[in-house]
């Protein structure tokens, strides 16, 4: 066994780090939430990564995507990681430096155990779910905004976007603080990791991270949202909050955050 993946064991059992030696995973989005399922990804011991971003790295990017670095600088995101991870011998990894389309996303996924979709785009999103669906790959979707999160995981038919977004199809970009897109992302590949070794997950749940006020909830999706929740303060989530103290225990919020960022 690599070295490097010793203290993995205990966690993981030896045989459980073999399988994901095998593995390949798809991330949609290298940016944000992508860059730490990466590093996470890598650093578990996934065999191969692939990886998408038509962008590149800028300075707005710097506060919250860990590569984006003086070296990466003005390079594609994907294939900036890549070059990265091949010079530290992390895993194998393969870049494409397009756009999800829907003529596009079913060969770009083709062959991957499992897809993490880590975009800012909603018709991309829709279009890598239905492409994951006829592939029959599941696919651990997130979004991040301002200190707050989402993450949940698709198994082929579940049509949980829909679920989670409602009938909304734009994103806005909000601001983002960087441990709130670590806390996500890392999140997202803990979600990547339980799928590839057949633990239970986040399959019809949605998990909603606010780092502002220290919660964390899990509400089931059964159906589309009632109500669409937009998040612009901290003061809003602490109202929010202090609302649903005072209802009563057994009642599960209809409400879910839909700006995402990467």
């Amino acid at each position: 066994m690599d070295e490097r993946l010793k203290r993995n064991i205990g966690a993981i059992t030896s045989e459980e780090q073999a399988i994901l030696s095998k593995k390949t995973v798809f991330i949609a989005g290298c940016g944000g939430l992508g860059g730490f399922v990466a590093e996470m990804l890598s650093r578990i011991g996934i065999g191969k990564l692939v990886l998408c971003d038509f962008d590149e790295f800028c300075d707005s990017n710097y506060n919250r995507q860990v590569f984006c670095i003086g070296r990466t600088m003005g390079k594609n995101k994907a294939e900036g990681i890549a070059e990265l991870f091949r010079e530290d011998n992390r895993c194998e990894v393969t870049a494409y430096a397009e756009r999800i389309t829907p003529l596009n996303a079913h060969l770009l996924i083709e062959g991957c155990d499992v897809v993490v979709d880590a975009l800012d785009n909603m018709r991309a999103r829709y279009d890598l779910q239905l492409a994951c669906k006829r592939a029959g790959i599941p696919m651990v979707t997130g979004g991040v905004s301002h200190w707050h999160g989402h993450v949940s995981t698709i198994f082929p038919g579940d049509d949980t976007l829909k679920k989670i977004f409602g009938n909304a199809r734009e994103e806005v970009k909000p601001s983002v603080v960087c441990f709130a897109a670590g806390v996500i992302g890392c999140n997202q590949a803990a979600e990547a990791v339980k799928v590839l070794l057949g633990r239970p997950g986040l399959r019809g749940r949605l998990l909603i991270v606010d780092l502002n006020g220290m919660m964390a909830r899990v509400l089931p999706l059964a159906a589309p949202p009632k109500k669409v929740l937009r998040v612009n303060s901290a003061q809003s989530a602490q109202n929010r909050s202090r609302r649903r103290r005072r209802r009563h225990n057994s009642e599960v919020s209809d409400t879910v955050i839909i700006e995402t960022d990467t």
